[in-house]
């Protein structure tokens, strides 16, 4: 359950991308696309992966297939400008900071595509040269604005349906702790669950170490903003709630 509650975290993508990109010896865009799209796919987890990387001389190009079970493309591409700006966000990334400049000095842009795997659907974020020096010129955004914008995009995706009888319907800021919101969908289940609050930490703990890279960087933005990660489970027919936390000093042992 928990990896697919992670699978909003879309902005963080570009982080993961520029790593590799970056990683290449070669100097030139059009020479480390042609490297990039020669490592892909590039699996993302469960979430999807990247299936290709283009440079036609304009435009550099990042398609990503998406595994719709877990990504709502028409949602993902409700807001275009928010898509943008959560990619922009990440300007201050080493990594992204060298894959902009090397697109700027190109003057050419930047998509993503994010497409659906079973339908076919599509949504683009594009960010043009200029677009892509505002965002290099920009004060750095801070932990917690790349934390805010990371649950934004999370939450485009609620309700997120994990197949076990879990939907996480929420993902909130509570000041030290960012809480995924799950509502139980069988009281009895919920009623065993209470009753096992510390195997279900374990569990978690146990999916935590098959993160991918999407879910890494989601993680380590929580981390670096100093904040716990918590998962509040609730049901109908009862006020009571379940709350498991993973403390800051325990997700940092995944890094």
């Amino acid at each position: 359950m928990e990896r697919k509650s992670l699978t909003g975290a879309f902005a963080l993508i570009i982080c993961v991308i520029a790593s590799m990109l970056c990683s290449c010896a070669e100097s030139k865009l059009k020479l480390a696309a042609e490297a990039a799209n020669k490592n892909c796919p590039v699996s993302f987890g469960m979430i999807g992966e990247m299936t290709s990387v283009t440079y036609d001389g304009n435009t550099m190009e990042f398609l990503l297939t998406m595994d719709e079970e877990f990504t709502d493309i028409d949602k993902l591409g409700s807001d275009p400008e928010r898509m943008k700006t959560s990619l922009m966000a990440w300007a201050d990334n080493e990594k992204t900071r060298e894959l902009f400049e090397m697109i700027i000095d190109a003057d050419a842009s930047l998509t993503l595509i994010y497409r659906g795997k079973t339908s076919g659907k599509e949504a683009r974020a594009e960010l043009t040269s200029s677009e892509l020096k505002k965002a290099l010129d920009s004060p750095m955004a801070t932990a917690e604005e790349k934390l805010k914008l990371a649950i934004e995009q999370t939450n485009l995706q609620m309700p997120m349906d994990t197949g076990t009888g879990v939907v996480i319907t929420e993902l909130v800021d509570e000041g030290d702790v960012v809480v995924y919101i799950a509502k139980v969908t069988d009281l009895e289940q919920f009623k065993m669950l209470s009753g096992d609050i510390d195997n279900i930490k374990n569990s978690q703990r146990l999916m935590f170490k098959m993160m991918g890279p999407a879910e890494k960087m989601f993680f380590k933005t929580i981390v670096e903003a100093g904040k716990d990660l918590g998962y509040m489970f609730c049901a109908d027919g009862t006020d009571e709630t379940i709350k498991v936390i993973h403390t800051n000093a325990e997700l940092k042992e995944f890094f």
